[in-house]
């Protein structure tokens, strides 16, 4: 009887350990990128938050002076219109303010604040009769609380000088009634960097 041609196959006992060697280099786990976990938010990211949290502000409140503006002129259609507006914009400015900042439970926080504010914002316009003060006032300590804080910010900080601009923002309402409105959307929220850049700067001093 003739021997085969062809290599001499190995073992079954050596195959099988030359497959498990293979199949375990093969199954090397592969080192995952180092991720930065904590790393404090920039303050051009922080600016970013503030300024688009601004712009969808700004459009909101420009619906409530038009409210205003249509009640006065007993338009009750147009005013109710322009009050549906403001009120769908403001969870949006805070979504804007929560995501670009990349602070912890944005939805959540969104989801709390935004009635808060709006109605903290009727209830202080109610007193003191003027939006735009009321705006900055109650916007701005929303906010604080909406705004991403690293450990080196400080909430109080933050309340403080929103209510510092909104003091100012009610004397100029009696004196300049137009330049307030025009100023007030633009105070609540850049308020906070402000106050957030001054403890930064107290706490490296």
């Amino acid at each position: 009887m003739s021997r085969q041609k062809g290599s001499r196959q190995r073992p079954v006992a050596e195959r099988t350990r030359y497959r498990e060697q293979f199949s375990r280099r093969s199954r090397r786990p592969v080192a995952a990128p180092a991720v930065v976990v904590g790393e404090p938010i920039s303050r051009r990211r922080c600016w970013a938050a503030a300024l688009g949290a601004t712009f969808v502000l700004l459009i909101a409140f420009t619906a409530v002076i038009t409210a205003i503006v249509q009640q006065d002129r007993d338009n009750a259609g147009g005013a109710s219109i322009a009050v549906a507006v403001a009120a769908a914009l403001v969870p949006v400015a805070f979504t804007v303010l929560a995501r670009v900042s990349r602070s912890g439970r944005p939805v959540r926080s969104v989801f709390i604040v935004a009635p808060l504010a709006i109605a903290a914002y009727l209830a202080v316009g109610s007193l003191v009769r003027d939006p735009s003060s009321s705006l900055v006032l109650t916007f701005g300590i929303a906010g604080a609380f909406v705004l991403r804080a690293d450990p080196v910010h400080r909430i109080p900080m933050r309340i403080t000088a929103v209510g510092v601009l909104s003091a100012v923002t009610l004397l100029l309402a009696v004196v300049a009634p137009v330049a307030a409105v025009v100023v007030a959307p633009f105070l609540p929220f850049t308020a906070l960097v402000v106050a957030d850049i001054v403890a930064e700067s107290r706490s490296v001093a």
